[in-house]
């Protein structure tokens, strides 16, 4: 047997037509990875002893040549990820000893046969997604009995899921997400009772099509070896079953981006390798319950725009793994912040708890979030000051406390947090002058203080800042001369809009010019030989209006 591998290279330009004639006996071909361009050689066509041809990760285009179906040996055929167009030429459906079929991220476009359940016996692998194929899915696809992988993401089948697919004992992996394929209550959810018979199914991905209707219940049924469903941006309704948590083997669940209703049933503590939980953008509302604290292995966990309401719970401090916690826009979350979910070791891309009804202080504790990249906290009802222990929150990049009702100064312990990059504060009840130390901030780049108490003058530091492209300190009680050098040459009214008391010579922020130098420098002295004779003078007078007042009495 011949091989030729060639993979994982910087090889480019066209592949040479003389594989296909000088090179007879190839058994294998192996391109992928590499950076050919142009068609695939039709020469191809005279390797009667091909039996793998892969061309993976290329720059291809041109069709398919639709004499490589004369290559009867075929069993791994490989074009994923190029620029080929067409239609898959009918003569490749004559390939009987076809094992691993895979197209994705092309643009071919057709439909696939009706009878392909027909044509590949030895079929495990078929990979369609990413293209612009159309029609239905065949019900004769499920004669394919060895195949455990089907790909049709991200083209535009429509119709029903054939309920038959439940047939295919040995499929773990079925991905029909970003289709127009459709269900609704009175039919097209019959394929997910079938799938229970799939005992080996690891991954199911359904979102992105026209599913409407209920979510149903017998979806719990499926099989526990289950690792990943999606059921994403979409028009399901209903309620998550009671019993998701039958689901023992899930590491990522993704229902979002539906109109799911109802509350988040407790038995979902019970997913103990759960990764990833998504239940954003649904109308899910209640409590969220404590036995998400269960769920050791979670690393991210996304419930924001829904209508949850009452505390966050003290358990998801139990949730050391936790890289991402996101639970804003839920307005009715209510109670202080829990201790313990600044304590979480893991919390470092971002913690997003804003536009809910928060309240209470910002805990010391926040200082704990040593590795924490985003802290987003607006749109609540916290108060008091914010704590010198944020400093300790060395490489936060954004801090945004806006729309809250925190008090007292801006802390000068800011400027400790070198990297940070957007700054704000904005509606809330800050005093005092705005810190020199936020000019010490080497990254910052956004910083908003607007509608607050502030007072004093913008800092001149703040010019120092190369970074900063967006700043905003309207409606304060700012005074002085706004600076002109670096970023401020490029500032407009709308940023320094409501501090009557600023001054500037730049004319587009219409604001009055500030004066040269104070009146009392401007007026001329009195001549020293004036001083004397004008004070007798003075005396004089004094003394005849006195001598006249005692007259007339």
């Amino acid at each position: 047997m011949i091989l030729m591998g060639l993979h994982h290279n910087k090889l480019g330009g066209h592949i040479p037509a003389e594989l296909g004639e000088k090179l007879m006996s190839l058994a294998a071909i192996s391109l992928r990875n590499n950076s050919f361009t142009g068609p695939i050689p039709p020469s191809l066509a005279n390797l009667s002893s091909l039996q793998n041809l892969d061309l993976a990760y290329n720059h291809l285009v041109g069709s398919i040549p639709p004499g490589l179906g004369s290559i009867h040996s075929m069993w791994r055929f490989n074009l994923f990820s190029n620029n080929l167009s067409g239609m898959i030429p009918l003569s490749l459906y004559n390939w009987s000893s076809l094992e691993l079929f895979e197209v994705g991220f092309n643009m071919l476009h057709g439909s696939i046969p009706d009878d392909i359940g027909d044509k590949f016996p030895r079929m495990k692998g078929l990979g369609l997604f990413d293209n612009h194929f159309t029609g239905t899915i065949p019900s004769s696809i499920t004669n394919l009995s060895y195949l455990t992988q089907v790909s049709l993401s991200d083209n535009r089948f429509s119709g029903y899921v054939p309920p038959t697919l439940g047939r295919l004992g040995a499929l773990q992996y079925l991905d029909l997400a970003d289709n127009k394929l459709e269900a609704n209550d009175n039919k097209g959810w019959e394929f997910i009772t079938y799938l229970e018979n799939c005992s080996q199914l690891e991954r199911l991905a359904l979102g992105g099509d026209s599913f409407g209707g209920q979510l149903p219940g017998s979806i719990v049924n499926l099989s526990r070896t289950l690792q990943k469903l999606y059921i994403m941006d979409s028009r399901v309704s209903g309620g998550i079953p009671a019993d998701i948590g039958n689901l023992v083997g899930l590491n990522l669940l993704a229902i979002a981006n539906n109109y799911i209703s109802g509350v988040i049933p407790e038995s979902i503590g019970k997913l103990e390798n759960l990764i990833e939980l998504a239940l954003y953008n649904n109308s899910l509302s209640g409590l969220i319950p404590p036995s998400l604290g269960n769920l050791s292995q979670l690393n991210r966990l996304y419930a924001y725009y829904g209508n949850l309401e009452g505390p966050i719970p003290a358990s998801l401090g139990e949730l050391k793994n936790l890289f991402v916690l996101d639970l804003s826009t839920n307005y009715q979350i209510n109670g202080s912040i829990p201790r313990e979910i600044f304590k979480l070791p893991g919390l470092s891309w971002y913690l997003d708890l804003s536009y809910n009804s928060l309240s209470g202080p910002l805990p010391d504790e926040v200082g704990s979030l040593a590795n924490l990249n985003q802290l987003i906290l607006s749109g609540n009802q916290l108060s008091g000051k914010i704590p010198d222990s944020i400093q300790n929150c060395i490489v936060l990049d954004w801090l945004l406390l806006d729309n809250n009702s925190f008090e007292g100064s801006i802390p000068q312990s800011l400027k400790n947090i070198k990297g940070l990059s957007k700054l704000n504060l904005t509606m809330n009840k800050f005093s005092g002058n705005i810190p020199d130390a936020l000019g010490r901030i080497g990254n910052l780049q956004e910083l908003y203080l607007a509608h607050n108490n502030l007072s004093g003058s913008i800092p001149s530091v703040l010019q120092n800042l190369t970074s900063l492209s967006k700043l905003d300190v309207s409606f304060n009680n700012l005074q002085g001369e706004v600076p002109h050098g670096g970023f401020f040459r490029n500032i407009t009214y709308i940023a320094v809009a409501g501090n009557i008391r600023l001054c500037s010579s730049t004319p587009q922020l219409h604001l009055a010019p500030c004066s040269t130098s104070p009146l009392s420098k401007n007026k001329k002295k009195m001549p020293k030989y004036l001083v004397i004779p004008l004070a007798k003078t003075g005396a004089i007078l004094l003394s005849l209006s006195i001598i006249i007042a005692v007259q007339i009495l």
